[in-house]
């Protein structure tokens, strides 16, 4: 399985950049696209709630969803897309770098996802979404 990764170093403390990241709340403003967020069962996350995503495109509203596959407090928030043919697994890891937070995006892609035609085009797409998720979660929780 393949797998895009970036990194950034964020001057906040672990438990604030991991209590941002995983507050549906704060979605809409780091993930690009995002009209409308909201986790399921409510209240605190757990393994197994499950976000969903309003979005627009052309006009059209379309959901998303995805459901913690892994979950360890200030250390890890794991995500896999679901109800589509070619489930991808992001994962966000939290590690201490000083009085800061070294987070690391990472996306799992299932081999053969996409048409090998477009599949490096498709990757460059997806590696720099990460790279501007990490980007807009330093900005914001900074």
């Amino acid at each position: 399985m393949p797998t895009l990764s970036t990194t950034t170093t964020i001057a906040q403390p672990i438990e604030r950049v991991y209590a941002y990241v995983i507050d549906v709340a704060n979605h809409p403003a780091w993930q690009v696209g995002i009209k409308e967020a909201r986790v399921a069962p409510p209240g605190p996350v757990v393994l197994g709630s499950t976000y969903t995503y309003t979005t627009e495109v052309m006009g059209q509203r379309i959901q998303s969803q995805l459901q913690v596959s892994g979950l360890e407090p200030n250390r890890l928030w794991a995500v896999k897309t679901v109800g589509v043919p070619n489930s991808v697994e992001t994962i966000y890891r939290f590690e201490p770098d000083g009085p800061g937070t070294k987070l690391t995006l990472s996306m799992e892609i299932p081999a053969g996802a996409y048409p090998a035609a477009v599949e490096g085009m498709i990757k460059q797409q997806m590696l720099k979404s990460l790279e501007e998720q990490a980007e807009r979660i330093g900005r914001l929780v900074g």
